[in-house]
C-alpha cells in the first residue's frame, strides 16, 4: 500500500479580465448608499474585503480547468499522459454530459483516462483532494489530477448587491502521486449539514416546475446564487472551516500550532479573519488573497495554493517539508479538510 498521497504539482488560472469595484457598481442595481452608510466601493471593501476579481470573457469552465490542468502538469514534470485518474469539482460546467472529466481529458491530451465530476461547491477542491487521497492509498491509482473550476459571474445576481460583489471566475489543479515521501498524512475530514441558507436552484436541472418558451420548444430558466441565510452563513463558515480543521488534525500526529500555513476557503475577508480569531492562530500563518481574486467558490483554495507555492502571496510561503492545513465550507452546508505535508 502506498505510504502517501503526495501533491507533486500545482497549477491555476484566472481569467484575463480584471473587473474592479467600480465596474461592478455599473452592473449592480438596488444598492442604496444611504441604508449603507457609505458610497458603493467602500461599503464592498469593508464588507468583503475585495478589489478587484476576474471575469471569463472568451473563456469557460472547461478551458480554465484545462489550463489550470497544464500548469500542474508542468510543475509536476509530467505529461497527460502520465495520469490515471481526473476528479473535476465544478457547479459551473458548459454542459453535463459529456462531463467535465471526459472534457478536460480530451482537451489536455488524456483522452484515455478515467475521471468522474463532482459537486460540493465551495468545498470541492477539498473533496476532490479527498477522492484522490482514497484512490492512490487503496493502491487503484498512482497518479491523480484534481482541478476545481467556476464560473461564477455567470450565476450572479446583479440585483443583490450583497452576493453580487462576492463571486468572480477561476481554476486550479493538483497532481497527486503515490509516494514514500510525506504527503497526506493521514485521513481528511469530511461532514455535511443541510441547510438552505445558500441556494443555486434549476441552474443545470431537471425540475419541471418552471419551464420558459423560446421558439416553439420549452427550456429551464438559469436561476442565480441567492443567498437567504445572510448572517448564519458568516457564523457558520468561521465554525465550520475551524472544526472541520481541528478534526482533520486530531486524525493526524499533529497539532494546531505544528502548521506552517493555513489555507481556507476565500469567501470573504470578515471570515478569514473570524477564523484567525476563532483557532487562535498568528494572522501571518492564514492565506488572505481575497482581495484580489474574489470569492471563486470550490477554485479558491486551489489558486491559493498555487499562489502560495509560486511566491505569489505576500508575506506566506510554503517550502517542501513544510506543513499545511486545508479547510474549506459551502452550501449544502458541506465542509472538509485536510493536513498536509508538502
Amino acid at each position: 500500500m502506498a505510504k502517501y498521497a503526495r501533491i507533486v504539482g500545482t497549477g491555476s488560472y484566472l481569467p484575463k479580465q480584471r473587473v474592479s469595484n467600480e465596474q461592478i457598481e455599473k452592473m449592480v442595481s438596488n444598492f442604496d448608499p444611504d441604508r449603507a452608510g457609505m458610497p458603493f466601493t467602500e461599503w464592498v471593501e469593508k464588507v468583503t474585503g475585495i478589489r478587484t476579481r476576474c471575469f471569463v470573457e472568451d473563456e469557460d469552465t472547461e478551458l480554465m480547468a484545462a489550463q489550470a490542468c497544464q500548469r500542474a502538469l508542468d510543475a509536476a514534470g509530467m505529461r497527460a499522459s502520465d495520469i490515471h485518474f481526473i476528479i473535476v469539482s465544478s457547479f459551473t460546467p458548459t454542459q453535463d454530459i459529456p462531463n467535465l472529466a471526459c472534457s478536460i481529458g480530451h482537451m489536455i491530451g488524456a483522452d484515455k483516462v478515467g475521471g468522474f465530476p463532482l459537486n460540493t461547491a465551495c468545498a470541492g477542491f477539498v473533496y476532490g483532494l479527498s477522492m484522490a487521497y482514497a484512490l492512490i492509498k487503496s493502491e487503484f491509482y498512482s497518479n491523480v489530477l484534481v482541478v476545481s473550476a467556476e464560473t461564477l459571474s455567470r450565476v450572479v445576481d446583479y440585483g443583490d448587491p450583497s452576493t453580487a460583489v462576492l463571486f468572480a471566475d477561476g481554476a486550479g489543479a493538483a497532481v497527486l502521486q503515490a509516494s514514500e515521501e510525506a504527503g497526506i498524512c493521514s485521513p481528511p475530514y469530511l461532514t455535511s449539514d443541510f441547510s438552505d441558507h445558500i441556494t443555486l436552484k434549476n441552474a443545470d436541472a431537471v425540475n419541471p416546475r418552471e419551464r420558459i418558451e423560446k421558439q416553439g420548444k420549452k427550456f429551464l430558466p438559469r436561476d442565480t446564487i441567492h443567498m437567504p441565510g445572510g448572517p448564519h452563513v458568516l457564523k457558520r463558515a468561521v465554525n465550520g472551516m475551524a472544526d472541520a480543521l481541528l478534526k482533520a488534525l486530531e486524525q493526524s500526529p499533529y497539532e494546531l500550532e505544528d502548521l506552517d500555513v493555513i489555507i481556507p476557503h476565500q469567501a470573504n475577508l470578515r471570515i478569514a479573519d473570524g477564523l484567525i480569531i476563532k483557532l487562535g492562530v498568528p494572522k501571518e500563518k492564514v492565506c488572505r488573497v481575497i482581495h484580489e481574486i474574489g470569492n471563486t467558490s470550490g477554485a479558491s483554495v486551489s489558486i491559493s495554493l498555487d499562489m502560495i507555492i509560486r511566491g505569489q502571496v505576500n508575506k506566506i510561503k510554503i517550502n517542501r517539508g513544510d506543513l499545511v492545513g486545508l479547510t474549506a465550507i459551502a452550501g449544502g452546508y458541506s465542509a472538509g479538510s485536510i493536513v498536509f505535508k508538502y
